[in-house]
């Protein structure tokens, strides 16, 4: 079985590095997810083996930063050097989807998601029902009425956050979708799960897609220099 020489790992870290920043910053997310929490920067391919690869990034927790590594196998080993590209593709494409799982285990999804789905409950019983529901429950109509005013008001303002949330997420889920397909040239599938994630929380996966452009639009800018 052939190897793969210290050059040519060399030549492979440097073309992710170069022209793929934003794979090894997301292959890096994707690996210590649930394992480590803080802020991955500086994810850098360091070398390429038939078993595997190795990405070096620094982790920060607020103000402490500390440089990190990590391998990821190649599972089954590779039999040529050859197999190096398609399966860093199969990583690059893992890695680049997002996950439903976010709105459960990333806080700030979860609170949006969950106030998108009541907006939703209360937009679905319309402002008759949902003053009634409101009424007919002491505790949140004496709550209501000290907050809103009344419970028709309290109603008309949650419709009419429903609908802005869903107007303003969709709006953002189209720019996001645009960042997938045109700049950072992913599929059609996972452009589409960016987009209704998006939808469906509205700016926080926005910025993670903004992170990977500006991750891939940086090392572009220094190769260029």
């Amino acid at each position: 079985m052939t190897g793969i020489s210290p050059e040519t790992s060399s030549r492979m870290c440097a073309h992710m590095n170069d022209d793929h920043a934003h794979t090894c910053h997301a292959i890096v997310i994707s690996a210590i997810s649930g394992r480590e929490t803080g802020k991955v920067q500086h994810a850098k391919m360091t070398s390429v083996s038939m078993t595997g690869y190795s990405l070096s990034y620094v982790l920060c927790d607020g103000d402490a930063c500390a440089m990190k590594e990590i391998t990821i196998p190649f599972a089954p080993p590779l039999n040529s050097p050859d197999q190096v590209r398609p399966r860093l593709i199969d990583d690059h494409h893992r890695a680049m989807t997002p996950k439903f799982a976010w709105l459960v285990t990333d806080p700030t999804q979860r609170i949006i998601f969950g106030v998108c789905i009541l907006l939703g409950v209360g937009a679905a019983l319309g402002r008759e029902g949902l003053r009634s529901a409101v009424d007919d429950t002491p505790w949140a109509k004496s709550m209501i009425d000290y907050t809103f005013g009344s419970s028709a008001r309290f109603a008309e303002a949650v419709i009419w956050a429903w609908y802005f949330s869903l107007v303003a997420h969709s709006l953002e889920g189209v720019y996001t979708a645009y960042l997938c397909k045109r700049i950072l040239k992913l599929k059609a599938i996972t452009t589409m799960k960016w987009f209704v994630l998006n939808a469906c929380v509205g700016f926080p996966i926005m910025n993670k897609a903004k992170e990977l452009v500006a991750i891939n639009s940086a090392s572009k800018s220094k190769r260029k220099k």
